[in-house]
């Protein structure tokens, strides 16, 4: 199934544009409609996804869409979403591991509509 990017809101669509191509592209992207369908249902942590399931892959994504993920966060949390993610995490890793799933995990339900409680901050 083609991914429908039109889902996106406006906002994600220019702050996180690059990120988002890498996720979901149709031809190359990182994730399946139906892959972005488990994560917006189960989250990452409970799909771990092939190329976001370990820090080290988590931590690459965030370095190479850093200012994408920032943005998005920013715009849609304001001044305080850094700190919300620092007051749940215990390593610099793991805050950034946590930033990649959230971030996965909102545009997963964007792209596909599906809108499920994930827990804290997914």
């Amino acid at each position: 199934m083609l991914v429908n990017v039109m889902n996106l809101s406006q906002s994600t669509q220019l702050t996180a544009s690059h990120a988002v191509e890498y996720l979901i592209n149709e031809d190359n992207g990182l994730l399946t409609f139906e892959e972005l369908q488990d994560i917006a249902r189960k989250g990452c942590a409970a799909c771990a996804p092939d190329g976001l399931a370990y820090y080290h892959e988590t931590w690459d994504f965030f370095i190479t869409f850093e200012d994408d993920v920032e943005d998005y966060f920013y715009n849609k949390y304001g001044d305080a979403w850094l700190e919300r993610f620092a007051k749940n995490s215990t390593s610099v890793r793991g805050m950034v591991n946590h930033m990649v799933w959230t971030f996965v995990n909102q545009v997963a339900q964007e792209v596909t509509g599906i809108r499920e409680p994930l827990g804290h901050w997914s």
